[in-house]
């Protein structure tokens, strides 16, 4: 070798040897192929650290460095659960780009995709997390995270150094999440109180995207903005479908199995795990403040049909109410909507078909559900039964070392009793059946209610429904009661409402602007149903008549969008107002009244059916109105009772409310009898009775 050639080595070797003195000067290996200077920069904090020194803080009545690090915890996790989760679903999305190494082994190819994706949330997480960042989480932590339990610090801290209407958000955040949390309950109730607290203004600190976005939406069905309506509510739709996907991949999280099973029982185990957790992802996503909205997913589609309605894009509307019936299948008011688009509008058949999203939703959703049926019917093993089946096992049973599968938390093996599905799709039924049920009461008769068939007949319902015809107007019946809001219905903007009553007759007739024939009718009427009533209630005690109402309900014309649980007339007790735990019979009740009777004039409408329930509101008894039906019942707590919507029609019923108390009894009764006497012998009536 030259002497050249030694140099050119020399050199070269030097530099190779600088060089590796400098990689092994400025880098070191730190797991999952990340390389951090020697001299480390210094450590992040990530949100474990920062809500254990909050704590800390609050032990010490440090109440400001409390707040600081706590709101810099819950703002670190939600970064951090931010990042993640969208480079799992990133990854998840390009699962099927990723390019294979494999030929011959297509048993395998699940595990390869397993391995890419792995790698891609690795990389994505790489280019946005901080080198030095922590992310081996104590179980108890991400679980105090995921319940909202630094807001239970927070609120306190908060309290403490004077800023009380975030200590009100703070409780309200917490609270939302721990419905059950009682003594937060009080904490906020304590909160609201103080002058500071502006009640209107507290929030759910944690509340998602697409629920704001669907409080715009319904704030602009309220003010009838039709367009902006599509607009908000089609990207509500997007976010919250799209919140759903990131709680899913958020699933694929560790599990504890609190064992050491082989590898295809643990994969298996853990796979169920985290199934179960996405099947649980829309429950989850539907609360709204505190409040689960069953049907959330459909309700984007019924704003959404009604808004297209309203700008004229009626494709749209049916397409969006087909959707609906795809996802919810058995709501009335929109077999009404379809049936009116086809009917009214003449909407083709193929517009009803659902939209895209909505299909894959339901699809994903039934394999899952017939997965974890399987799971639930086949990981049931009887200790007494012989192995026979050794492939529905996931231990070898002839093992030493053989795990019980009753002993262990095996997740697979799921209770067929508890197990409640709890996701927003629901079982697809053929489009054309849109039948309403069959018209037969589901009516228990019981010593607080009867049910009493043609008391009046056909001709006296017409009578009836002539006086309602004729005189019967908006709000008659509620104006200047504890029922008046200034609206012409109080029950439901869905509805029209319009009634009479025996006062407002007798006016008329002393006027002159009806005959008094009309109210003799009302009266004899009424008569037939106090005393009906009585016999069957109270066959030894007379009761007086406290009010009578002549009142019809009529749906708006069109399609229609009611709230979930939005009635005709919602569940109530007539002598006492329904509270959490009571029936308060303080004012604004009618705590005098004893008995209520409901006469019904007409079958020409769907809907409206009369129901009662029990006192978790679950439905009990179901009567289909018709002429002459009377439904006779005590006015307290025992006797829950509400309206179903009116779907298309009028149905008109002559209600009255009794009392065992004289001083109760109507006035206008006996003043409507003497006006009809001054009447029937020619006497000019006296002012007094128009007074």
């Amino acid at each position: 070798m030259t002497l050249d050639r030694k140099h050119q080595c020399s050199r070269t070797m030097g530099k190779l040897h600088i060089l590796m003195l400098l990689v092994m000067k400025t880098a070191t290996t730190q797991g999952y192929g990340q390389k951090q200077s020697q001299t480390q920069p210094e450590k992040v904090k990530n949100f474990e650290d920062l809500y254990s020194e909050g704590k800390e803080a609050y032990l010490d009545n440090n109440f400001k460095d409390c707040v600081t690090t706590i709101e810099a915890a819950i703002k670190d996790f939600k970064f951090y659960t931010d990042t993640v989760s969208k480079c799992k679903l990133k990854c998840s999305r390009k699962s099927e780009m990723f390019p294979s190494v494999l030929k011959h082994s297509p048993e395998i190819v699940p595990f390869e995709k397993l391995i890419h994706e792995t790698l891609c949330v690795m990389k994505c997480k790489q280019k946005t997390l901080s080198k030095t960042r922590v992310e081996n989480i104590e179980e108890k932590t991400r679980t105090d995270f995921e319940t909202k339990k630094p807001y239970d610090f927070l609120q306190l801290c908060y309290y403490q150094t004077g800023d009380h209407q975030n200590a009100a958000n703070a409780a309200f955040t917490n609270l939302v999440y721990n419905s059950d949390h009682e003594a937060m309950r009080e904490n906020l109730k304590f909160y609201m109180a103080l002058p500071e607290v502006d009640e209107n203004i507290v929030k759910n600190l944690e509340s998602p995207d697409y629920v704001e976005q669907y409080l715009v939406g319904t704030d602009h069905y309220r003010g009838e903005d039709w367009e902006k309506l599509i607009e908000t509510m089609e990207e509500a739709l997007k976010e919250y479908l799209l919140a759903e996907e990131l709680c899913r991949v958020n699933c694929d999280k560790p599990f504890d199995m609190g064992w050491y099973p082989d590898f295809k029982s643990s994969v298996a185990n853990h796979f169920t795990f985290c199934l179960k957790c996405k099947m649980n992802c829309a429950q989850n996503l539907n609360n709204f403040n505190g409040e689960y909205m069953d049907d959330l997913l459909p309700s984007f589609y019924h704003y959404l049909q009604f808004a297209y309605y309203k700008v004229g894009k009626v494709e749209a509307a049916a397409q969006c109410t087909g959707t609906y019936l795809y996802l919810n299948p058995d709501q009335e008011d929109m077999k009404g909507n379809a049936v009116y688009y086809k009917e009214v509008e003449g909407v083709n058949e193929k517009w009803f078909l659902p939209r895209e999203e909505a299909v894959a939703y339901v699809e994903r959703d039934q394999d899952e559900q017939a997965l974890l049926d399987f799971i639930e019917n086949n990981y049931i093993f009887d200790e007494k039964e012989e192995d026979s089946e050794p492939e529905r096992s996931l231990e070898n049973n002839s093992s030493e070392n053989a795990v019980d599968l009753d002993a262990d938390e095996f997740v697979a093996k799921i209770s067929t009793n508890t197990h409640q599905r709890k996701s927003n799709a629901m079982k697809v039924l053929d489009m054309n059946h849109w039948d309403f049920p069959e018209e037969k009461d589901f009516f228990t008769e019981t010593a607080t209610k009867k049910l009493v068939p043609d008391i009046i007949s056909s001709k006296q319902c017409q009578e009836l429904l002539d006086i309602a015809q004729l005189v019967a107007h908006s709000g008659d019946g509620y104006i200047n009661t504890p029922m008046d809001r200034g609206l012409d219905n109080p029950h439901t903007g869905s509805e029209l409402l319009k009634g009479i009553t025996i006062g407002k007759l007798a006016l008329f007739v002393y006027y002159g602007l009806v005959d008094w024939r009309y109210l003799e009718t009302l009266l004899e009427n009424a008569e037939i149903m106090r005393t009906e009533t009585q016999e069957r209630l109270s066959p030894d005690e007379t009761i007086y008549s406290t009010y009578t109402h002549l009142v019809c309900r009529i749906a708006k014309p069109g399609p229609k969008v009611r709230s979930q649980t939005e009635m005709s007339h919602a569940f109530h007790a007539d002598n006492c107002q329904l509270k959490k735990n009571e029936c308060d019979p303080s004012p604004p009740a009618y705590s005098y009244r004893d008995y209520s009777a409901l006469l019904y004039l007409n079958r020409e409408f769907s809907g409206g059916n009369l129901v009662f329930a029990d006192s978790k509101l679950e439905i009990t008894d179901t009567v289909f109105p018709q002429c002459g039906k009377m439904v006779v019942f005590t006015s307290g707590p025992e006797s829950i009772h509400g309206v179903k919507p009116i779907i298309t029609g009028e149905r008109c019923t002559l209600a009255m409310w009794y009392s065992l108390d004289k001083t109760f009894e109507e006035p206008e009764i006996g003043l409507a009898r003497k006006l009809i006497d001054f009447i029937k012998s020619d006497e000019t009536p006296p002012e007094v009775i128009k007074e």
